[in-house]
């Protein structure tokens, strides 16, 4: 970007270099992971690790969806990871969770994540839902293998 006045042959980076003035918190080292799933049947694949300060953290990998022409309902693939922290709060005798510092990361920045989670699996179901999301990532939000991109209604899937 040039500059004009006394200046003029002094390199100025463009605004699109610098960082937002609000300071967004790193993510602490992995010390567990808690749980790796897809939500409610047929959703969101989600990846909750721990990090060695005891904050509590969540890789997210959002469905794209939608109707088919029956009314099915059609897995698309995967809206861009993000990453926030899940933080713990009481309301009475009500244990709750509240998301904060939600930030949108790229997919090579995911599979750096989960790579790092492989060596803190303890199940076999956990296991599992890793090397989805690790597949889902590589292909940059395609459906891994295995996961149909048809959702069959709760009935049929029962064999009623």
């Amino acid at each position: 970007m040039r500059r004009e006045g006394a200046h003029a042959n002094a390199w100025q980076a463009p605004e699109s270099c610098f960082l937002p003035s609000v300071a967004t918190p790193m993510l602490p080292a992995i010390a567990a992971v808690l749980s790796v799933e897809m939500l409610r049947e047929g959703g969101s694949l989600e990846a909750r690790f721990q990090g060695i300060d005891g904050s509590r953290h969540c890789l997210h990998f959002p469905l794209l969806s939608a109707r088919g022409p029956n009314n099915e309902f059609l897995r698309l693939g995967y809206a861009k990871p993000v990453v926030f922290q899940r933080v713990e709060y009481w309301e009475g005798t009500r244990r709750g969770w509240h998301s904060v510092h939600e930030v949108e990361i790229s997919w090579p920045h995911a599979t750096v994540l989960l790579r790092q989670m492989r060596n803190h699996i303890d199940s076999e179901m956990d296991a599992r839902w890793l090397m989805a999301m690790e597949e889902a990532a590589a292909s940059e939000g395609e459906l891994p293998g295995g996961i149909e991109p048809v959702l069959q209604p709760a009935a049929r899937r029962a064999g009623t």
